[in-house]
């Protein structure tokens, strides 16, 4: 039959003596759960560990590249500069397998098996996995090396998947191969890895019949067939940077059509990494070529356990070496998505694939899934492996509510009315909500993560400056509720009224709100009585997405009273009644209140100024409350819809201390200073925040 090559032949750098020597330092004890338990923007939560891993366990700084290793591409016993490429950097960080480590992810309850042309099976990669051993199997160092990578896990070194367990088996016959894919689907195994290739077997009807054309051969399609009904093939790529094909395996979906979502072809590059993202690559193998659609690359210089002893560790680089780490990918996404299909993690993949890095030139697409697309190049296929961003939602995460509807996970639930302080935050505290990205991977969000609040008003607006040397009479409740408006007199009978009418813009839309207020003269005294209805204009109650119905009615009192020829005493309270009517939950009835006690003195310091103190709780939610049904995840592991009662009023009140004094600076002008300090500020526990203004009015 046609000899076997395997895929990193011609390219070993290895050096036989080299072995690893670690602390044998384990992993993090951390919640395997942690990368889903909130949506990651980034992976900052996670980010420190994985530093650790890499700088303080010897079994990850054992994967750096050792220095002056490069790829002879020239075959010439030297190293030609533009030609050859140096072997640099670390394959577990440019691949981000050291944040799935961190997370907790290790592959554990998944199965990787192996094509092969031999394993040391009692090497101390595999202690402790259960291993799966085919007919016939060879003791060898290069399936002992591709099989450490994938789910190598001992005091020296550690794989990309180092709890996986394995099935070994040969790839010395058709027969044998038909086996180890059988043994594969049998195990339910989430990736059947092959680090070799057919030599000279390219992709077309003569070549794929010279294979397949015997009973043998057929026995191996089918095998082949069966095994891809449910898990992933890998098959590594040429070594040969020159090649002009793809090859027959890594290429078999061209002549095989069903088989391209089960399959994934692997390249070997040398990517330079910033960050967390690759920024420029050299390829040391042959390209994607006819396998671009179906085509990765990782990289593959390893150091991997040999057959020379049970702790015996090499270094080498080949698609033999890329393609087990593509496979491991596979098992530690298999863990973190349990409601997945391996289909749809092989997906995951080629989605999440490096591809925005100085070189990768498109020359095409494919949607992965519906409205969803991948751009990919004939060298570089979708990119370089990028585990830690297949572990992140993917396009667009969405929530769907109870009634529906579905809303954007990047943006606001709600925008919390400035009235509720952080009481809508605190109620959607650790509520963990279930998200579906792009590619239908479910994620937990914590509620309050998406709730934008709403800034307080500035304690003093720029109007306020006008009213400097001003009567300043007692706020009613359309100014505490609805803000500022113009003032209208009206005279209906005998009795005076003062008309306001107020319009603010919110959304994009225009809210109004109507004021009436009567004064009585209580000889001395002044008693103010006033009302208002409209939209809720200043944005005291909380905007949910999908809309909100706002409305509000105020009622307030004011007293002004002498206690002096020179001072006096101003008090006032307001109500207001409103309604938060949104598509989300249900509406909330609920009730705000807010008042002022201010003493002024006249001539306090010298002629005709003035200076006064006020303490004030500016307006805020006393009492109502609302619910909202999302998503969640109940003790049975299912996702149902549950009501998150939401309690709107803050815990805190907003509690302000004013000191104000206005002095004549001429004839026409007057200047003051205003000093405000106020404690649990917007209705937030402990927050504080002190304000100034100066001011000078002159008139002409």
């Amino acid at each position: 039959m046609v000899g076997l090559l395997a895929g990193c032949g011609g390219e070993d750098v290895s050096d036989p003596g080299q072995s690893g020597g670690g602390s044998g330092t384990q992993l993090v004890e951390t919640d395997s759960t942690i990368l889903l338990t909130s949506f990651l923007s980034s992976l900052d939560g996670v980010r420190s560990r994985a530093t650790r891993l890499l700088n303080n366990d010897a079994r990850y700084f054992l994967q750096e590249a050792p220095s002056g290793r490069y790829v002879d591409q020239n075959r010439n016993g030297r190293f030609d500069s533009g030609t050859d490429v140096r072997l640099v950097g670390n394959p577990i960080e440019h691949a981000g397998i050291h944040y799935a480590h961190a997370a907790g992810l290790t592959g554990a309850g998944q199965t990787i098996a192996f094509s092969d042309n031999g394993f040391h099976v009692d090497h101390d990669a595999f202690n402790g996995k259960t291993v799966s051993i085919g007919s016939g199997l060879n003791v060898s160092d290069h399936g002992t090396f591709v099989a450490s990578i994938a789910t190598g896990n001992s005091e020296d070194m550690i794989g990309v998947a180092p709890e996986a367990d394995a099935i070994f088996g040969s790839f010395s016959s058709l027969t044998q191969l038909a086996e180890t894919a059988n043994m594969a689907r049998n195990a339910n195994a989430v990736a059947l890895n092959n680090s070799w290739g057919y030599s000279g077997m390219q992709i077309n009807r003569s070549d794929y019949n010279t294979i397949f054309g015997s009973s043998s051969g057929a026995d191996y399609l089918g095998a082949l067939r069966n095994y891809a009904q449910d898990g992933i093939v890998v098959f590594s790529a040429s070594n040969d940077h020159t090649e002009t094909s793809a090859g027959l395996l890594a290429g078999l979906p061209q002549l095989e059509p069903s088989l391209e979502q089960s399959w994934l072809a692997v390249v070997n590059g040398v990517p330079v990494v910033s960050g967390d993202d690759v920024v420029s690559a050299e390829r040391v193998s042959s390209a994607c070529l006819e396998a671009a659609a179906w085509c990765i690359a990782a990289n593959g210089s390893w150091t991997g356990a040999t057959a020379s002893s049970d702790s015996s560790y090499s270094f080498g680089t080949g698609t033999s070496y890329a393609a087990p780490a593509v496979s491991g990918a596979l098992a530690l996404l298999a863990e973190a998505f349990p409601d997945m299909t391996n289909q749809e993690l092989r997906i995951r993949l080629l989605a999440s694939a490096d591809n925005d890095f100085a070189g990768f030139s498109e020359d095409g697409a494919v949607e992965l899934v519906p409205g969803f697309e991948h751009a990919y190049s004939t060298e570089w296929g979708h990119g370089f492996l990028d585990v830690a961003a297949a572990l992140l939602p993917i396009g667009r995460p969405t929530i769907t509510t109870a009634n529906g509807t579905v809303l954007n996970a990047d943006q606001p639930l709600a925008i919390a009315g400035a009235a509720s302080g952080d009481a809508v935050v605190r109620a959607l505290r650790n509520v963990e909500v279930i998200s579906q990205d792009a590619l239908s991977a479910s994620f937990a969000i914590d509620a309050s993560q998406m709730i934008a609040q709403r800034p307080a008003a500035p304690i003093f607006q720029p109007g306020d400056a006008m009213s400097i040397g001003q009567n300043q009479e007692v706020p009613f409740g359309a100014t505490t509720f609805f803000g500022n408006g113009p003032g209208i007199p009206l005279q209906i009978q005998d009795a005076a009224y003062d008309l306001s009418l107020y319009r603010a813009s919110s959304g994009g839309d225009d809210r109004f709100g109507l004021g009436l207020r009567r004064s009585f003269d209580l000889g001395g005294a002044s008693l103010h009585f006033g009302g208002a209805v409209g939209e809720d204009t200043m944005g005291l109650l909380s905007d949910w997405s999908g809309g909100t119905d706002a409305s509000l009615m105020s009622m307030d009192l004011g007293l002004s009273a002498p206690i002096s020829n020179n001072a006096q005493v101003n008090f006032s309270v307001g109500y207001a009644f409103g309604q938060e009517a949104s598509s989300l939950g249900q509406s909330a009835d609920v009730v705000l209140n807010g008042g002022a006690l201010t003493f002024a003195q006249q001539n306090a310091l010298s002629q005709n100024d003035r200076f006064s103190v006020s303490l004030a709780m500016p307006a805020a939610v006393a009492s109502g409350s609302t619910s909202i049904a999302l998503p969640m995840t109940n003790s049975a592991g299912d996702v149902s819809y549950e009501a998150v009662p939401i309690d709107l009023a803050p815990s805190d009140r907003e509690v302000r201390l004013t000191l104000n004094y206005e002095r004549p600076f001429s004839e026409h002008s007057t200047w003051g200073v205003s000093i405000a300090h106020a404690i649990n500020r917007g209705h937030i526990p402990g927050v504080r925040e002190t304000a100034m203004m100066f001011g000078l009015r002159t008139r002409f």
